[in-house]
């Protein structure tokens, strides 16, 4: 089942595949001169989830010019101070931490997921066009990442060497790992089961995803990609995921009294979102809402677990989100700029977080 499914989202994304037949050149052609009327009428439709800039040519654009969310921070009654945590310092911090019960400063290592389908179908188009994909867009015909096939994208075999190559350049630095939280999106399992395979469990301790013995690996929907429109970002569901990934602990996923295997996290995103838009299209959620999403997953959620070392590994949009528009960095530091970007393909950043009252 999962290689056909495996095999399917792979052939989105070549350019002999059903979907990109389906696209001739002409077409392609006629989609790029439809942007450039529709960006002409409109003065170009900008995203509003736009921060910093990116130079990635197979991811799509969620950045500009920069927004400021210190009120946002302030606002909130729990503040987060972070510090980026280079690898010199790594064994220094460990060990202070592991003195200390009773510190409010844990260390967290961030991961975005390798390429995944979405990501490469992104590239193949924005080639073929010659013009970025508006993500806002809500005809199938000009945002592919709104076509059914892609729900839920994997990775392609670049995200897998590139989560591999995590692995092995950062082994010994995340040895010390007790917990990973990872989206039940299945890129971000993937690339959690690469990237941290020396703490998988053995299949003895995965008849049990609650056991008290190893590294715990839990799936949380708060650090799910943006919600709302893009298919890419929708769960299949959830019996095949869990087939696949045994040894994670989905217990804290929505579901209803029924024990539904569908999304209901998205369903239920839509039915709030879409009361508010007459004409019915999913709206996408916004950076700041999604800020929200973060600062809740970290204050309701990581702040309480025992452990003092944890890995999360979500997605682009969110993490962007987290780290402007939650975290608060040093301002005279240069933890500011190397956060405050979209993170790339698999790239793990490690920081110290600190939660004051």
């Amino acid at each position: 089942m999962q290689l056909t499914r495996r095999s399917a989202a792979m052939a989105l994304v070549v350019l002999s595949s059903p979907l990109l037949r389906s696209v001739p050149a002409a077409t392609f052609c006629a989609a790029a001169a439809a942007f450039n009327q529709h960006n002409h009428r409109s003065g170009v439709r900008h995203n509003h989830h736009r921060l910093k800039s990116s130079t990635s040519r197979d991811d799509p654009s969620l950045t500009g010019e920069a927004t400021c969310y210190n009120h946002l921070k302030r606002s909130r009654p729990v503040r987060i101070k972070a510090k980026a945590l280079h690898p010199s310092e790594a064994a220094a911090t460990k060990a202070a931490l592991s003195d200390d019960d009773k510190s409010k400063t844990k260390l967290i290592h961030f991961q975005r997921h390798g390429q995944g389908t979405h990501n490469q179908l992104y590239k193949e188009w924005t080639d073929r066009t010659g013009i970025p994909i508006d993500l806002s867009e809500t005809n199938p015909e000009l945002n592919p990442l709104l076509l059914p096939d892609i729900i839920d994208a994997p990775l392609t075999d670049k995200g897998r060497n590139q989560c591999k190559e995590q692995r092995i350049d950062k082994r010994e630095y995340l040895g010390g790992v007790e917990l990973i939280v990872v989206s039940p999106l299945v890129r971000a399992l993937e690339t959690a089961c690469i990237t941290f395979d020396d703490h998988l469990p053995s299949m003895n301790e995965i008849a049990d995803v609650h056991n008290d013995g190893g590294v715990r690996w839990i799936a949380h929907e708060g650090i799910r990609e943006e919600l709302g429109l893009l298919l890419c970002n929708q769960r299949r569901p959830l019996k095949e995921t869990q087939l696949e990934f045994p040894h994670v602990d989905f217990s804290l996923l929505a579901l209803d009294g029924s024990k539904s295997d569908e999304d209901l996290y998205w369903k239920q995103y839509l039915e709030r979102t879409l009361t508010n838009d007459a004409d019915g299209t999913p709206q996408r959620e916004s950076m700041e809402d999604m800020s929200h999403r973060a600062y809740d997953f970290l204050v309701e959620y990581l702040y309480h677990r025992p452990e003092k070392e944890i890995a999360v590994v979500g997605h682009s949009a969110w993490l962007l989100a987290m780290t402007n528009a939650v975290l608060e960095f040093e301002e005279a530091s240069d933890d500011v700029e190397e956060f405050g970007t979209m993170f790339g393909q698999a790239e793990l950043r490690s920081a110290t977080l600190t939660f004051t009252e």
